[in-house]
């Protein structure tokens, strides 16, 4: 089976934090260059153009070759599997079987926006990730190396992607590496439920008459400082007439808490999954 770790990226120089931006940057480009190409054959043809020959026609375009190859691809057959997606639910509704109405032909992503960086032929360099350039632009750009996550060291990494948060404010790296599947014996007699809350995040009863709660005032409280902090940053903008919908500062705070609430869940998840395997 297939698990996925992830990992913000920190300590960029400046030069690189800009220079994974500019490669997002390609990347959105290439992607609605991509999607350009199918939905005016489409539209004018009533055909689809397929992911080989719109690899003919993007394989010379300056954003194809500014990214690495294998890059380049996976963001061509992202595109090519947005469109495989749209013209299967319009089949579905042809049958009935779907509503014609909620079938979107693909959109364009925002002309001042990112796209996610897939690497499928991963490069690893000890314990770091070494990303990946094209050969023109590893003339002119020194490497980015990324320190990985300790567990990953004896793992079989299968795809990497750089997914660019809150508009290429900082990365997101998930790692999706193979992982042993354990048969456990368990007694599917034994069930668990869950009463999902605020101040007791969680309340679960067994069937045997056992019982814990997960408090969840932690988790409450986060939120209620994220709530005062935000309220205040906010009045400063107003106060300075900012046209930006978010400044840095509020962003920060906005990631701070993310991480936070995250942290707070996924180790909730990790309790209850623990306990149903002892028990």
């Amino acid at each position: 089976m297939y698990l996925t770790v992830k990992q913000q990226a920190k300590h960029l120089s400046k030069k690189e934090f800009k220079m994974l931006r500019e490669l997002c940057r390609y990347a959105k480009n290439l992607y609605n260059q991509a999607l350009y190409n199918i939905r005016q054959h489409y539209f004018s043809d009533g055909s689809y153009l397929n992911y080989g020959k719109n690899y003919a026609l993007l394989k010379d375009s300056p954003n194809y070759r500014a990214l690495n190859s294998n890059m380049a691809q996976q963001i061509l057959m992202e595109a090519d599997g947005c469109f495989r997606s749209f013209f299967g639910l319009v089949k579905k509704a042809k049958h009935g079987e779907y509503p014609m109405k909620d079938c979107h032909i693909p959109r364009y992503l925002p002309k001042d926006g990112y796209e996610t960086l897939v690497i499928g032929f991963v490069r690893v360099s000890g314990n770091k990730l070494v990303i990946p350039f094209s050969q023109s632009y590893r003339k002119t750009h020194k490497p980015i190396e990324i320190k990985m996550p300790p567990m990953l060291a004896d793992r079989t990494i299968k795809e990497i992607r750089i997914i660019p948060r809150s508009n290429a404010g900082f990365f997101e790296i998930q790692y999706t590496y193979e992982a042993e599947c354990i048969e456990r014996n368990l007694n599917t007699d034994n069930a668990l439920a869950l009463d999902f809350g605020v101040d007791n995040l969680v309340t679960a009863v067994t069937n045997t008459g056992k019982s814990f709660i997960i408090d969840g005032k932690r988790l409450k409280s986060i939120n209620q400082w994220f709530n005062k902090e935000n309220a205040r940053l906010q009045s400063i903008k107003d106060r300075q007439h900012s046209g930006r919908k978010t400044t840095k500062r509020q962003n920060s705070l906005y990631r701070r808490r993310n991480n936070r609430v995250s942290d707070c869940i996924s180790k909730a998840a990790r309790k209850i999954t623990d306990y149903c395997i002892e028990n």
